[in-house]
């Protein structure tokens, strides 16, 4: 690059520069480092079993000194990783440490009889209600994990610690910004699927109606879509750095998140299979794509009104719906309680097969029909990655969960354990209102841009500011989770 172009730079144009044409990195890098999120996970989880075990009645998940060690596992790894400084001996550490304190569980209470029924069992299936779906610890530790991941990511690509090539891609390629984008829309729909859940009312099992999803719908969808607007309004008015394939001239993240909620309805009216609907989606969307011109058209065309200047986030829409299904499928697999032991074990095998069927669907589009994967188009490789990577996180964090609380007592096989058993406190706020701190995290990246240039902060100054910025998007969501306040 010719020196005396990058001196023509102002500051924003520099910045826009400087993370456009990126090609990302291997999915096995981003794997790996993803990894830590499970490690620290598993880490917390044999730590908090092995204080509970030598005092039961004396266990107290929560106070200063839980929250220190919280910050140590699932914040500290974070910043070790996404700095490509540590990756291997933070994993290391975290292995380490949870065979230690794993080893120290104490295994559950002989059976003499193995023919006589299990206790255990016979607790779980003895305190199932119908229709419940109590909250699924596993699955908020992991949703809220991905969203510090998230959070931490859109700030920190803004200063030269972190690697560009965890940045999103130009077009086709992979990166942990790219999964962290697809993975945010999959794990939504994990959740978002409750709504959509049969209940029992007055001991019949009913379920939503039309209008009522809609209603519901349009009532989720307000607030995103204001806020998409509020945001393209205050980045027009300080002309702040943007990146215009991302998602277009005027399109952000937001307007995305605000019509998936909008459309979901009208997809299970076609077909109540979310995975027909899904995949008949991705099919049909890979095909224009590839079978048409309109790929060629989303790559290169010139942006000159208002559709043109904003196709990939019009067009890309398809992808993060079909995601938000494929998410809402899975929900529909674990988030309902299980009847009996077996059954809830049986769900290992469901996520299992979930990841499978979209391993395959990736192996068959990128190696044999050679499609790559574009988050920036969300086409049909992107999405069943993001489908097979998620299972399969979901799948690893059900494990370890499944395993560490097989050593408890039977009446507390489903539920009557002790707070801060199940849940960290860093974790469960952010669960809680996980929009709330994702809004605070993009305004504060906003503030931190305008006040700050970024790139020429030294190292120091580099982690004091992304360890404050982490600290301060956090505490709204631990003040409201104190005060017992709960947003979105």
């Amino acid at each position: 690059m010719d020196p005396a172009f990058l001196n023509d730079l102002t500051s924003k144009e520099y910045k826009e520069w400087r993370v456009s044409n990126l090609s990302g990195t291997s999915m096995t890098e981003i794997h790996v480092v993803i990894s830590t999120m499970v490690l620290s996970y598993w880490c917390w989880k044999c730590k908090t079993a092995v204080n509970f075990h030598r005092s039961p009645a004396g266990f107290a998940g929560r106070g200063w000194p839980h929250f220190l060690f919280e910050c140590a596992v699932f914040l500290a790894p974070m910043f070790l990783v996404l700095t490509d400084s540590y990756v291997y001996p933070t994993i290391a550490a975290l292995v380490a440490i949870s065979i230690y304190f794993r080893w120290q569980i104490p295994d559950a209470p002989y059976r003499h009889d193995k023919w006589a029924p299990d206790p255990r069992a016979e607790e779980f299936k003895k305190s199932f209600i119908p229709g419940r779906v109590t909250a699924k610890p596993y699955l908020s530790i992991y949703r809220a994990e991905m969203m510090l991941l998230t959070c931490f990511c859109i700030l920190a690509v803004d200063f030269n610690v972190f690697p560009l090539k965890f940045a999103k891609v130009e077009t086709f390629g992979t990166s942990i910004m790219d999964l962290g984008v697809g993975s945010f829309v999959f794990s939504a729909g994990v959740v978002g699927v409750k709504a959509f859940l049969p209940r029992y009312v007055d001991g019949k099992l009913k379920t939503t109606s039309l209008g009522h999803q809609l209603k519901a719908g349009l009532w989720t969808a307000f607030p995103l879509l204001a806020l998409g607007v509020a945001r393209l309004v205050l980045t027009e008015s300080v002309d702040y750095q943007k990146h215009v394939s991302e998602y277009g001239t005027h399109w952000n993240f937001f307007f995305t998140l605000g019509f998936v909620p909008i459309f979901v309805p009208l997809g299970l009216c076609v077909c109540s299979d979310l995975r027909i609907t899904s995949t008949v989606l991705l099919v049909v969307y890979q095909a224009m794509l590839s079978l048409t011109p309109l790929g060629g058209w989303l790559e290169n065309a010139d942006r000159t009104g208002l559709v043109s200047a904003n196709r990939e986030g019009i067009l890309s829409f398809a992808g993060y719906l079909a995601i938000f299904l494929m998410g809402m499928s899975l929900g529909q697999e674990i988030l309902p309680d299980a009847r009996t032991f077996e059954e809830r074990r049986m769900r290992l095998v469901s996520v299992l097969g979930v990841w499978a069927t979209a391993c395959i669907s990736y192996l068959l589009l990128n190696f044999v029909l050679e499609v790559q994967p574009s988050r920036r188009f969300a086409n049909a490789p992107y999405c069943f990655w993001i489908s097979g990577f998620n299972s399969a996180m979901i799948w690893l964090y059900m494990l370890i969960e499944e395993d560490v609380d097989s050593k408890l007592p039977p009446e507390m096989s489903r539920a009557g354990r002790p707070r801060g058993y199940d849940m960290p406190v860093i974790i469960e706020a952010v669960n809680i209102n996980s929009l709330t701190t994702f809004l605070v995290a993009n305004l504060l990246t906003g503030s931190v841009n305008m006040l700050f240039e970024t790139l020429l902060c030294g190292s120091v100054a580099t982690y004091s500011i992304l360890a404050g910025y982490t600290l301060l998007f956090m505490l709204p969501a631990l003040l409201m989770y104190r005060s017992g306040v709960r947003l979105r």
